[in-house]
C-alpha cells in the first residue's frame, strides 16, 4: 500500500504542507493525511532501508494512503 511522504500541519497561518524529513527534523506534531484529513504519525528512515514516511494512527480503508493496519 502507498505510504505518504508528505501532510499537513497546523501554524499560526493555517494548515501547510509539509514532507516527512521536515516534519522530523522540526519534531512537528498533529499532522494530518493530505487526502482524508486523519491523524498520522511520522517514521523515520530504517536500518533496513525503509524510507521515512508517515502512517495513519488508525486505518482507513477509504483513504489511499492508509496501509490498512491501525497503529493505536
Amino acid at each position: 500500500m502507498a505510504k505518504g511522504v508528505v501532510c499537513e500541519v497546523l501554524n499560526a497561518k493555517g494548515w501547510r504542507s509539509i514532507g516527512v524529513d521536515d516534519y522530523l527534523t522540526l519534531r512537528e506534531t498533529g499532522g494530518r493525511c493530505l487526502e482524508c484529513k486523519e491523524p498520522i504519525r511520522a517514521h523515520k528512515r530504517s536500518v533496513n532501508g525503509m524510507a521515512a514516511h508517515f502512517e495513519h494512527r488508525r486505518r482507513n480503508p477509504k483513504c489511499s494512503l492508509s496501509d490498512g493496519r491501525s497503529l493505536s
